[in-house]
């Protein structure tokens, strides 16, 4: 009986394999290639099968600038799978960059069907394939083949090995006509030319001549690198520019600006960008001038503590803000140490707290540095006889250090302004300008800057972007002058 066993399971094996059927992947038959193709660097494969294919089955693409016998001396182009393709998204010729159709035998073709992940799909039945493949080597005789294999991922040799080149031409867009703005640009270098010869004319001393001269190529740049961008994009705005017709717009008037001034978003976007630009710069002056006064008087280390404080401002920005976004992330380390769940760039408000904290975090160490160097100058006389008169520290710090702080402080606040008023970057990169709660306005965290951005750049609406920029300067413009006036701004820097 113990003999007996084994020979009884071996046996037993043995029927369970024979009654085991043998799957084989449906084999290729004729395999074609053809470079005759209008696209750039683009083949187009046709690969018949045997049979028709059954669900399982699947074709790897394979490919070489040299001959091979086996699928190991190629590279893997794409796959095409055989399933199930009920629940599958059938795309349109021309949407996918490797167009692939199939056919079942009836002299029809249809495009392929894609899965989540992209890969290509064919149904049972089909007896023919046919891919334009991209990315293939132009002018070059590339060697291609089919590795098919079955729902065991058993792969059979492989077809025959065709060859084919892409002969198709890079044909570049004709060039721009850049007459007008080559002109635009002589004329603005010849008029500065003009413009300091008269100056320099009438200077009487050979000194205000040689002045002139220095400040000659300055003037250029800022002519060439500013005030020519800004008269380009003053001009952009009163036409329908947009990515399609770039270079063919027309005068619209003022249409750019009454789509700007009627977009459902705009009080939104321009509420939250004064909201953000104003706590942002109260916080950098205040926190500024409190660490700066702390690290005035005899702090052992105050050298190190400063430096230390800098160090948010001279790390580049955006490794910071990156950073930044790591630990506001959903698993990131924020939600780690309270062991919450908050998805706090996936929400408006907390996604608005937190770029605001992240931009305060750099900017607060420029103002303060700023603001040290100002109270080196105040001699410390004043407040030796301030505290021989009773004057308290309170009444010192009010009546003593902030107005002698005012020629400092003003202006650099109102560089600040300007600064944060126009801060891309830390939106960018930390939320994009969402979440979007609003279909084709801007978001909950954008301020003006980062929704010109996607009107340009996403939607291609030039003309209206620029519009947008006119307002934005035209905004920092009038603030400017203001708070010049009100705080007379140019009296302190003198």
């Amino acid at each position: 009986m113990r003999r007996g066993i084994p020979l009884i399971v071996v046996m037993a094996l043995v029927m369970v394999l024979l009654a085991t059927p043998v799957v084989q992947a449906t084999a290729v038959s004729k395999v074609e290639a053809s470079g005759q193709s209008s696209s750039y660097r683009n083949i187009n494969l046709t690969w018949e099968l045997a049979g028709p294919a059954v669900e399982g089955d699947g074709f790897h693409i394979m490919f070489s600038k040299s001959p091979f016998a086996n699928a190991s001396n190629a590279t893997l182009h794409s796959t095409v799978f055989t399933g199930p393709t009920t629940a599958l998204a059938q795309p349109v010729l021309g949407e996918w960059y490797d167009d692939c159709q199939s056919s079942t035998g009836d002299g029809d073709w249809a495009m392929v069907f894609r899965g989540e992940n992209g890969s290509a799909v064919v149904p049972a039945g089909t007896v023919a394939i046919q891919c334009d493949l991209t990315g293939m080597p132009a002018g070059v005789e590339v060697f291609l083949a089919i590795w098919s294999f079955d729902s065991h991922l058993i792969s059979d040799d492989l077809s025959e090995v065709v060859t084919a080149t892409s002969t198709a031409v890079d044909e570049l867009p004709p060039d721009a006509d850049t007459r007008p703005v080559w002109f635009a640009i002589g004329s603005i270098a010849l008029s500065l030319v003009v413009l300091l010869a008269v100056l320099g004319w009438k200077e009487r001393t050979a000194q205000g001549r040689s002045a002139m001269l220095y400040v000659a190529p300055a003037l250029m740049a800022l002519a060439l690198l500013t005030f020519y961008p800004v008269g380009y994009g003053i001009v952009l705005s009163f036409t329908d520019a947009n990515q399609s017709a770039l270079g063919e717009q027309s005068f619209n008037g003022l249409d750019n600006y009454v789509e700007v001034f009627t977009s459902a978003g705009f009080l939104r976007v321009l509420g939250f960008t004064l909201l953000w630009t104003v706590v942002n710069v109260s916080a950098h002056v205040g926190i500024g001038l409190a660490l700066a006064m702390a690290l005035q008087g005899r702090v052992k280390g105050k050298v190190a503590y400063r430096t230390i404080l800098l160090l948010p401002w001279a790390i580049p920005s955006y490794i910071t803000v990156l950073i930044w976004r790591g630990i506001f992330q959903y698993d990131g380390l924020f939600n780690g140490l309270l062991g919450t769940q908050i998805d706090i760039l996936g929400l408006p408000v907390p996604a608005a707290a937190a770029v605001i904290v992240v931009n305060i975090w750099l900017g607060f160490p420029f103002m303060m540095m700023t603001i040290s160097g100002a109270l080196q100058t105040i001699p410390g006389d004043i407040y030796e006889a301030a505290e021989v008169d009773g004057v308290s520290t309170v009444s010192q710090f009010r009546h003593l250090t902030l107005p002698m702080l005012k020629p400092a402080i003003v202006p650099v606040a109102l560089l600040g302004f300007i600064w944060t008023f126009n801060m891309f970057n830390v939106i960018y990169l930390m939320t994009d300008g969402g979440p979007n709660l609003w279909f084709g306005e801007p978001g909950s965290t954008d301020i003006l800057i980062t929704y010109v951005y996607d009107v340009a750049f996403r939607r291609g609406l030039y003309g209206v972007a620029a519009a947008w920029s006119v307002v934005i300067f035209l905004i920092l413009l009038w603030f400017s002058a203001t708070y010049m006036k009100k705080t007379n701004a140019t009296e302190a820097v003198v």
